[in-house]
């Protein structure tokens, strides 16, 4: 009786207890492309196009992807977050339009480095650190192999050294998942809710926005070639230590006014609203959501003010997207961080040679619906000079212009 007794008790003990808080661990991270596109877009004529697009790849190839692939492979190790949002992970082509020569065209040493797979070298380098994830969901951004500019083939004609050649970028989002949880994860077909609005522009795994900026490009044809400077999102469903929970990964359109897209900030409140009405009808009522990436925008923006005349279908004040999240019930798992850690994660300079870290804006996110119990661990990494990819006294590059953001969320 003894024994029964004490059983008996052990399982009213355990009836009783609260329930056991879940963790997950997660992680956004801005690749960089390795340079300034605006001039590209922005371009009045076919020689200052010809000059920016040399000038951007020239960039590009100096940015060193290769050797800032493993310094951002090293944040990632450092933390082994159960899933890394990704954004700004290009894949950079050429093609000569010539002859092939030794140190010609796509061969040009100023630019030979700028072709590389980005997504690829990631993973090398997460395995030579004997680390494994798996890319789970992708969503396609800007693809110049949509663009056609006559006489030449699909993507971006240039000439260096006065000799011709054919440039693509194709920018992703992407979401990994860590190795023990691959198996079970899977990308969020948001396809199906097209008969809702929802999706209406698919792209690989995710969906693209709706409105996005465009850019005209220089042609013989006296309209020019459109360019959508695309954006979009993507979400992969996991679980995680018996719970279940909805990743979804974004890139919003950057907020400052460009040259030619003036409205840019009214484009991405346009993307933040179209992402949120996208998701509450669509996740599951079992799973918890967290929302990552790169938004452009920070808890200090203001309503922006809607210049005249407004643009069809927008209101004359614009709430930008931080607060859009905020104020529909997200929170932010930086406000679980301590106080003395301001979060902020952007920006590097261009050219990655800054000696001290010049990031002043907190534009990287996350964000869950289910409120936290607890936020651990909530860092910023890549924002110390021992990140680079050298010694300080051997310059280096910082791994990304932005700091990727990490935080460990504890739900009850």
């Amino acid at each position: 009786m003894k024994y029964v007794f004490s059983m008996t008790l052990a399982l009213a003990l355990l009836a009783s207890a609260p329930a056991l808080a879940e963790d997950i661990d997660v992680m956004t991270q801005n690749q960089y492309l390795g340079a300034d596109l605006t001039p590209i877009v922005t371009a009045g004529d076919a020689a200052e196009f010809n000059a920016a697009v040399v000038a951007a790849l020239e960039d590009v190839a100096a940015n060193d992807f290769p050797a800032r692939a493993h310094a951002l492979a090293e944040l990632i190790a450092r933390r082994l977050p159960a899933l890394v949002g990704l954004q700004e992970v290009f894949t950079f082509t050429c093609m000569d339009l010539a002859p092939p020569t030794a140190d010609q065209g796509c061969d040009n040493p100023r630019i030979r480095n700028a072709f590389n797979d980005h997504l690829a070298l990631t993973l090398a380098a997460l395995a030579d650190l004997e680390e494994d994830y798996s890319p789970v969901a992708t969503v396609v951004n800007i693809d110049t192999t949509t663009v056609t500019i006559p006489p030449f083939p699909p993507g971006i004609p240039f000439f260096i050294d006065g000799v011709p050649a054919l440039a693509n970028i194709i920018d992703h989002d992407v979401i990994l998942v860590r190795g023990d949880l691959a198996g079970g994860a899977a990308p969020v077909d948001f396809t199906v809710f097209q008969h809702l609005g929802i999706c209406t522009r698919p792209s690989a795994d995710g969906c693209n926005y709706v409105v996005v900026a465009t850019a005209t490009l220089p042609d013989p044809d006296p309209d020019g070639t459109i360019l959508n400077i695309e954006r979009g999102y993507v979400g992969v469903d996991v679980t995680v230590d018996g719970k279940d929970y909805r990743f979804i990964d974004t890139h919003l359109e950057v907020q400052e006014p460009q040259a030619g897209n003036e409205l840019s900030a009214i484009v991405q409140a346009a993307q933040a609203q179209e992402l949120i009405a996208s998701l509450g009808p669509t996740t599951p009522a079992g799973s918890s959501l967290i929302v990552v990436g790169d938004i452009n925008s920070s808890p200090d923006d203001p309503p922006i003010v809607v210049p005249e005349p407004l643009p069809p279908g927008f209101p004359p004040v614009i709430v930008p997207p931080y607060t859009q999240f905020v104020g529909l019930g997200y929170t932010d798992a930086w406000d679980g961080a301590p106080d003395d850690l301001p979060g902020f994660s952007c920006c590097q300079d261009d050219d990655l040679l800054n000696q001290q870290s010049s990031l002043v804006e907190r534009i990287d996110v996350i964000f869950s619906i289910e409120a936290w119990n607890k936020v651990k661990k909530a860092r910023v990494l890549g924002a110390k000079v021992s990140d680079k990819t050298a010694p300080p006294d051997q310059g280096g590059l910082w791994p990304s212009d932005h700091g990727s953001v990490a935080a460990e969320l504890q739900f009850e």
